[in-house]
């Protein structure tokens, strides 16, 4: 009988854990549930230099949710706090001090440096949050004109709701975007360089995102303009470059371009030894207003083409010449160069961007395929 007592205390046992492990799971669930209401769940960083009081140290701006203290019952509420630090590193931990609550950076969305800053580098702090345990590599990255922080606080004219970091964010595709663990593969490449969306705000405190600054290495050293911007996504195969505005005929046409296929060959000049670059553009534009009405459109789409073609190769020029004076090798001459002909490329590799890159020659050619959006073929 001993056996079959030993046996029944061994099936009241099992029992007992089946009944008291969903207890316990459901006790740290509640109680890690419960932990949340204690962190500031970041959603967006600014980081300016701050000059105050003679001070050289940096000012950060966090926009975050605060579900300890909600908006309402559906939405949490969103702050807004400044911290100040000798390094980023230090004012972030600042902000637990200032607000009570532990920062959560597992959700930031953005990271926005300013002007001033980024002329004078910012791949040290990129350094510190690609390794920050929390930060994820896919959060994305922004230049602010002037002042970073202000970004973060902008309540539109016609709202009385900040805008989100969310939305700061998702003006610029996706796919054309670029995040930490893309700014730091371009700047840390001798042979390429990055460019990053420009923040600007109009007179109606609203936020645009058109503009591009490029880098070289990890400093900014230009910004160029919305027309120009369009050419750099062009050349680098971004899938929505945006919509461009041109004249014909003295009338404005708008096409919205998209999907171009950019293709760069290298090759040597035969004359002077010196590398050039053939470069094949395709793109597809979408027709979507006009100033003038087309009784024929397809009489005319040809010649509509060819003004766009040459319009687009102008502004790609102008885009490789200003930056290639800079020094920057936006458009990988240099990645290209080296895969095609890398014994050539290694006798020149240390004159490369300050000597070759300046003076590269390139021919470009575009084909362009208009497609009439909303218009009557008669």
């Amino acid at each position: 009988m001993k056996p079959e007592k030993t046996k029944l205390n061994f099936q009241n046992l099992n029992l007992l854990l089946i009944c008291i492990l969903p207890v316990i799971f459901l006790f740290f669930g509640i109680k890690k549930q419960s932990e949340l209401h204690e962190k500031l769940m970041i959603q967006g960083i600014a980081i300016d230099l701050n000059h105050e009081n003679n001070n050289n140290n940096y000012k950060l701006t966090v926009q975050a949710y605060d579900f300890k203290n909600p908006e309402d019952k559906n939405e949490p509420k969103i702050r807004v706090i400044e911290s100040i630090g000798n390094t980023v590193s230090e004012a972030l931990e600042n902000l637990k001090k200032i607000t009570g609550l532990t920062p959560l950076y597992s959700q930031n969305k953005i990271i926005i440096f300013s002007e001033e800053l980024a002329k004078n580098g910012i791949i040290k702090i990129i350094d510190f949050f690609s390794r920050y345990y929390e930060n994820r590599p896919s959060v994305k990255l922004r230049i602010a004109q002037n002042n970073a922080g202000d970004f973060l606080k902008i309540i539109p004219e016609n709202n009385n709701k900040i805008i989100k970091a969310s939305e700061i964010r998702d003006l610029v595709d996706e796919k054309s975007d670029t995040n930490i663990l893309d700014f730091e593969k371009e700047v840390k490449t001798p042979i390429s360089d990055a460019c990053l969306m420009l923040l600007e705000k109009n007179s109606q405190n609203l936020i645009k995102c058109e503009s591009t600054s490029i880098f070289n290495y990890d400093k900014l050293i230009k910004i160029m303009d919305k027309n120009n911007s369009i050419a750099i996504q062009i050349l680098k195969n971004s899938p929505k470059p945006g919509i461009y505005v041109f004249d014909y005929n003295k009338n404005l046409i708008s096409c919205k371009i998209e999907t171009p296929k950019t293709k760069i060959k290298a090759k040597l000049n035969q004359e002077n030894n010196l590398p050039e670059f053939d470069i094949f553009i395709k793109l597809n534009a979408n027709l979507f207003e006009s100033e003038q009405n087309f009784e024929n459109i397809k009489s005319i789409e040809i010649n509509i083409e060819k003004e766009l073609n040459n319009n687009l190769k102008l502004l790609c020029e102008k885009v490789i010449n200003e930056s290639t004076k800079e020094n920057c090798d936006l458009f990988k001459f240099g990645k290209i160069l080296r895969n095609s002909n890398p014994k050539y490329f290694k006798s020149i590799e240390k004159d490369w961007k300050s000597k070759i890159l300046p003076n590269i020659k390139y021919n470009i050619k575009i084909n362009s395929k208009i497609s009439m959006i909303g218009m009557n073929d008669n």
